[in-house]
């Protein structure tokens, strides 16, 4: 499901230019104001496979009508009010109605500017097919761990093995979804799955930051080929690493 929220404030409002961790923190305190026990839950462990924990959801960049950046002080200026935001959740279909009405006609805070939400708009969702398009619209993130490396190392999508982690990362990530939706279905590594991306645009870096944490991804256009309810996982929970917390790996589809 991906709610798209207009979003009324007073103009030039100032958020630090790494927003992202203030509007994962929003979303995950408004559904704590419904339920404590499925936030916490949804915060302290996810959906579990493999000894990882998947989240499920991942966001947007905020769209105001005017913007201006001011890199001596590190803001994003909200110039001009409305700015929309999209919300993109991999939900059971039982839930969609419950979230949706959670995020209706309230005000929220990010940081110290104050927001209220006019209007919300469930989007159309694509016809999932085995090959699809997609275009990113939040970085999307892929690391690997070296021995003699302390930190993850991110990697370029042009790099050896970037698309074998990239598929296995989304298996994983089906793999834990397959309790919400799928109950009945099993998804596992299997040698018979096909699977390939192919870039269609030349890839280009974005550097976020979280808690004096540094984390790269890449925006560029991708096409994929894989199992149908994978491709579905990656466009409602995000594609690659870092979803809930940062909003990364958001794609639309491309024709």
């Amino acid at each position: 499901m991906r709610l798209k929220l207009t979003l009324q404030h007073s103009p030039n409002q100032a958020l630090p230019i790494n927003y992202q961790y203030l509007i994962s923190s929003w979303v995950y305190n408004t559904l704590a104001k419904a339920d404590e026990k499925y936030a916490t839950f949804l915060h302290k462990h996810g959906y579990n496979f493999g000894g990882k924990n998947y989240k499920l959801f991942t966001f947007s960049p905020l769209y105001p009508s005017r913007y201006k950046v001011d890199t001596s002080k590190g803001n994003f200026i909200l110039a001009e009010s409305p700015t929309e935001l999209v919300l993109s959740f991999y939900l059971d279909d039982a839930m969609q109605h419950f979230v949706t009405g959670l995020f209706r006609d309230q005000r929220m805070r990010l940081g110290k500017v104050d927001f209220e939400i006019s209007a919300i708009e469930t989007l159309p969702k694509p016809l999932f097919q085995k090959t699809m398009r997609f275009r990113l619209i939040t970085p999307l993130c892929v690391s690997h761990n070296e021995e003699d490396k302390k930190y993850a190392q991110y990697l370029h999508p042009d790099a050896e093995g970037y698309g074998e982690l990239f598929f296995h990362n989304l298996l994983r990530k089906g793999s834990a979804a397959v309790q919400i939706r799928y109950p009945t279905v099993e998804l596992a590594v299997h040698p018979d799955y096909e699977f390939s991306y192919q870039i269609l645009s030349e890839p280009t870096s974005r550097l976020l930051h979280i808690k004096g944490t540094k984390v790269r991804g890449y925006l560029f256009d991708f096409e994929m080929t894989g199992p149908r309810k994978l491709l579905e996982v990656g466009w409602w929970a995000g594609f690659g690493e870092k979803n809930s917390s940062l909003g990364m790996g958001m794609a639309v589809g491309l024709k």
